[in-house]
């Protein structure tokens, strides 16, 4: 029995840290508050056994916002529905991607680590220094995202991406 006890705790805290993104229901910037960037645009098919999604197409929807289709999912894709709308995001140097949901107030953050041609990295953002407890407002979020930023743990975990 203890050893079961154990063992969830683990799966748990590790689903909790590394798994699939956690939803927010802030997104880490205001939404459509950076130009799209155009290399983004196509569909785009995860190198990785079991994604979160597995192939999507990205389209422009206007200047400061995508539409994205989930066409395959992985077995921890969270959201109902597979269309999604997508913006940019900086902080410092680093360039992020946040989708939300279709009909919902639910936004996933990511972290573009490369993008070069048909060859894209991506990692979830994690929040490593307070949690998900302390985000109470986009700043908050963004001031945890900057923090863990700094921290070497942050975006460890990546999915590479290969363009059609």
């Amino acid at each position: 029995m203890k050893k079961i006890l154990s063992y969830s705790l683990f799966t748990i805290l590790f689903l909790t840290l590394y798994g699939c993104p956690v939803a927010l229901d802030y997104a880490m910037v205001e939404p459509g508050s950076e130009k799209i960037i155009k290399e983004l645009i196509g569909t785009w098919t995860a190198n990785a056994e079991d994604p979160e999604a597995k192939k999507l197409v990205i389209s422009k929807k206007d200047d400061t916002s995508y539409m994205v289709e989930v066409l395959e999912k992985g077995s921890m894709y969270m959201p109902e529905t597979t269309i999604l709308t997508g913006w940019i995001a900086k902080i410092d140097d680093k360039t992020f991607f946040f989708v939300q949901a279709e009909n919902t107030s639910t936004y996933y953050h990511y972290m573009i680590k490369e993008l070069n041609g048909k060859n894209l990295v991506t990692c979830d953002v994690s929040l490593l220094d307070g949690g998900i407890d302390t985000v109470k407002s986009t700043e908050s979020l963004y001031n945890q995202i900057k923090t863990s930023m700094g921290m070497a743990d942050f975006c460890s975990e990546t999915i590479s991406w290969t363009k059609e």
